[in-house]
């Protein structure tokens, strides 16, 4: 027969009850302080994701052993009789908190899979209301994301693990596709050469960019699924606009403009800036543009 170990509190006393809390509270202490210098010295110099991650790392690490300690030579309690109790506890418990379980699980896959980290450009399904948002925290729980319209918003981290997750910030730069529909079809070819005339004027629209900008693109195309898709930063007419005809019904057509865009999150914006001056050109030129 198995013979299950008996946790016995008998031998605790007030003393060590006492000092278990003092090693713990100096713990504690040492946790929050250490995160803070890491914090302090690594978030200019490795980024705040890093920084982030090591500093919270090394508070888990703290507490973790101080318990540890605490419960084995201060407490002299034996770590497997607490393993074991908990075991059982824990099949009990389990049922009663299988969200809360399967949130904290998801939180650590996160933290060794990274399908998102902090500050990344991020769109969660399948709620629609979310739509695209900055990654402000990420808790063992919830993720904290922060949307274009300053909303903060928490979405449980079995959402991240199970669901949709657009990340806009790891695939660099997104499509924009406009629809237009013009009078006439013989005006393609014009039409074509001004759209392109105007998207390599807009410093917002790759692949004509600002220096600061080309330098995020070459970085980019450091990452091997870009460069399987798009080829090398040397070669970027892939993402130069397109201008497709979609559809003619009789004189007129309709036409579907492509654009990639190095920032999604100003994505209505640089839309916006880009047909207003799309607009005055073709006015100038006598091109007429029609109702869909």
């Amino acid at each position: 027969m198995v013979q299950l170990n008996i946790i016995s509190f008998d031998d605790i006393t007030p003393v060590a009850i006492l000092a278990f809390m003092l090693l713990m509270f100096i713990s504690i202490i040492i946790a929050r302080a250490g995160n803070t210098l890491i914090r302090r010295y690594l978030d200019d110099a490795a980024g705040k994701r890093l920084s982030k991650g090591v500093a919270r790392s090394y508070q888990y690490v703290i507490i973790l052993t101080a318990l540890a300690i605490g419960f084995s030579t201060v407490l002299k309690l034996d770590l497997s009789s607490i393993f074991l109790s908990l075991g059982i506890m824990g099949l009990a418990v389990a049922f009663a908190s299988q969200h809360i379980i399967q949130n904290a699980i998801s939180g650590v896959l996160i933290s060794i899979v990274r399908p998102i980290q902090l500050e990344d450009w991020v769109e969660v399904g399948p709620i629609p209301l979310n739509g695209i948002g900055r990654v402000k925290d990420i808790t063992l729980m919830n993720t904290v994301i922060r949307d274009i319209d300053g909303r903060i918003v928490t979405v449980p981290n079995t959402q991240i693990m199970n669901g949709k997750v657009i990340n806009y910030s790891r695939g660099g730069f997104t499509a924009a596709n406009i629809p237009l529909w013009i009078a006439n079809v013989s005006d393609l070819d014009r039409i074509t050469k001004i759209v392109r005339e105007e998207a390599d004027d807009n410093p917002n629209i790759l692949p004509k960019v600002s220096d600061e900008g080309r330098n995020a693109i070459k970085s980019i195309f450091e990452r091997r699924y870009v460069t399987s898709i798009f080829g090398h930063a040397n070669n970027l007419h892939a993402l130069s606009p397109e201008i497709n005809l979609a559809e003619v019904q009789g004189t007129r057509a309709r036409l579907n403009i492509k654009l990639w865009l190095l920032e999604p999150y100003r994505k209505d914006e640089i839309i916006s800036t880009f047909l207003k001056r799309l607009t005055f050109r073709f006015e100038a030129e006598g091109i007429e543009l029609r109702d869909p």
